[in-house]
């Protein structure tokens, strides 16, 4: 029996293959299949084979009659030669097809690794991470629409901006201007919703996408024009709700907010003119290019906001939640206590706002240079035994990221579901129930105090990216311990890096933090990788938040990442800020 590999190799020879496909179309079996491609293998190398010996024995014949006669009086000796050159012949015809095999093999598997890391990147891009955006649409588009060309795409607010170049027909239909035009608006418009269909697929993310169909050509007056003759801005749910209707590509697009200007408008040519301006398309003169803005309706920042009121004294807070209950005192007394509440924590109130329903939002910033920024205060009175579902802190988590902060507090006084609590671990959102409330309410305040750390050290190396391992890990200890961190346990792993696991002691905002510094040259650019890599190590550490710290820059698509993978990132400028050195 012939191995999978020679059967592999036998059914490339011309031919093999083609009959092996058409006794399948035929209703064969597989097995049967195999056996009437391998027959049809063996039958062409029998040909080839006769084919080769016919050809050097004509050859000998021709040009070499010395040698011809020596072969007609020693037939054993011509049978040999005719042997030793079909063994010749073969022995290369399966090296060229076992090194052609490896060359598919090694093609095949570059296509699945590219493919498995565009996956990978895609899975970014589900998270928000929107860095790789142009890269991973230019790779969907060319496997589904190869013939679209794609310029340009850019993402600003989750919203990104596509521009390809638009396909022009002007002799499809051997000078028919109109049904040339025709043809043009058709293909203009397919692609358009082609483009618009591959955009929202990548990602549950973006509300809306914009496609610019750019065109450039010469007018018969000798101006050039260079533009977009079609942008349309389409919404998620008016897109699917037209995909589902097939409509015509043309109609579709008026469902959106379309522009169109093609300047490609004709007009009958007078009958005097030569024939071969019948072929030339008109161009509307001073055709206009579009320069096209969309503009989201503005909402007035401050509506609503409130000024944030002078904090009581901490005991006039506590005479308050002992004198009523806290799901039972009025909206403003709840508003005044989660604001001296968040005092307390050393939070920064800015202001504050009601929102329809009983729900108090509060917008506060947290002064520390590592964990701290903007974050979004929700407060909401319930029942003491109330239980407070996910939803609830998913949407807290949508709204952290339309007003742009770092993470969001839910203040309730009921209790959350276990449901709630691990999908904020998962989340940028910190928890505060009942219990913690009232239990923050009448401890002491938090003390949130940290140091610049003064390096005069001499004779010691300072670069954080040149110092031994050694020295730089006693730097990730003092740094991190400088910044308020109980470092836990501390090491040192191969590839110049420190794994640590830290305690950041704020009731609300703090937690265990898996810790990871790595030293990279100053120049270097720290890829989205390094971030995935850290969320490994956060899952080894058990800990839902990650501290990673490299004496370099990261990149975009690493900062965009690190917001949903619970990463604070530290890099060089905020290191040697805080590592003052004389």
């Amino acid at each position: 029996m012939l191995s999978k590999e020679w059967k592999d190799r036998l059914l490339k020879i011309p031919g093999s293959r083609q009959v092996k496909e058409h006794l399948l179309k035929q209703g064969h079996t597989e097995f049967e299949a195999e056996v009437g491609g391998l027959f049809t293998s063996f039958t062409m190398l029998i040909v080839l084979v006769v084919l080769l010996n016919s050809f050097i024995f004509g050859l000998i014949k021709q040009f070499f009659n010395s040698l011809w006669v020596s072969c007609t009086e020693n037939p054993s000796q011509a049978i040999l030669l005719g042997l030793l050159s079909t063994f010749l012949f073969l022995s290369l015809l399966f090296l060229f097809l076992r090194k052609s095999s490896e060359k598919k093999a090694e093609k095949h598997y570059q296509e699945r690794r590219e493919k498995h890391k565009m996956d990978e990147k895609r899975q970014y891009l589900r998270k928000g991470a929107m860095g790789n955006f142009e890269e991973i649409l230019r790779h969907y588009l060319s496997e589904k629409y190869p013939e679209i060309e794609l310029k340009s795409a850019h993402v600003v607010d989750t919203t990104p901006r596509i521009r390809f170049q638009a396909r022009r027909f002007s002799t499809e239909f051997g000078g028919k201007v109109d049904q040339n035009y025709q043809l043009f608006r058709d293909t203009l418009s397919a692609d358009t919703l082609h483009v618009l269909e591959t955009a929202f697929g990548l990602s549950e993310n973006m509300p809306s996408v914009i496609v610019d169909a750019l065109m450039s050509f010469i007018d018969r007056g000798a101006k050039y024009y260079e533009g977009a003759v079609l942008s349309v801005k389409a919404d998620r749910p008016v897109f699917e709700h037209v995909v589902k209707g097939k409509a015509p590509p043309f109609k579709a697009l008026t469902s959106f907010d379309l522009r169109y200007q093609d300047g490609m408008e004709v007009q009958r040519m007078p009958e005097e003119e030569s024939k071969t301006s019948r072929v030339i398309e008109r161009i509307k003169e001073n055709a206009p290019k579009l320069d096209i803005h969309y503009e989201d309706k503005k909402v007035k920042v401050d509506e609503g906001w409130e000024k944030p009121k002078p904090v009581e004294e901490p005991s006039v807070i506590q005479e308050t939640l002992r004198g009523k209950e806290l799901n039972s005192m009025s909206l403003d007394e709840f508003q005044n206590l989660v604001t001296g509440f968040l005092t307390k924590m050393s939070f920064e109130v800015l202001k504050t706002k009601k929102i329809p329903g009983g729900t108090i939002q509060i917008m506060v910033d947290f002064h520390h240079p590592v964990v701290g920024g903007n974050f979004v205060v929700l407060a909401r009175q319930y029942p003491e035994n109330a239980p407070v579902h996910a939803d609830l802190v998913r949407q807290l988590d949508e709204l952290a990221r339309e007003e742009t902060c770092k993470r969001g507090v839910f203040v309730v006084t009921g209790r959350f579901t276990e449901e709630a609590k691990n999908i904020s671990k998962k989340l940028a959102i910190d928890l505060v129930d009942g219990p913690k409330f009232s239990e923050i309410l009448e401890g002491p305040a938090y003390d949130g105090r940290w140091t610049f750390r003064i390096v005069d050290e001499k004779g010691v190396v300072n670069d954080l990216s040149k110092m031994p391992l050694m020295s730089f890990e006693k730097e990730v200890d003092l740094f991190l311990k400088s910044m308020g961190f109980r470092v836990e346990k501390i090491r040192r792993m191969p590839g110049g890096a420190v794994v640590a696991v830290a305690e950041f002691p704020h009731p609300i905002t703090g937690g265990k933090f898996a810790v990871m510094a790595k030293q990279f040259p100053a120049t270097e650019r720290v890829a989205a990788e390094l971030v995935s890599e850290m969320a490994h190590v956060m899952s080894a550490e058990f800990c839902h938040r990650g501290l990673l710290m490299v004496p370099a820059d990261f990149a975009m698509d690493a900062k965009a990442l690190s917001r949903f993978s619970g990463v604070e990132l530290v890099d060089r400028n905020t290191w040697e800020n805080l590592r003052r050195q004389i």
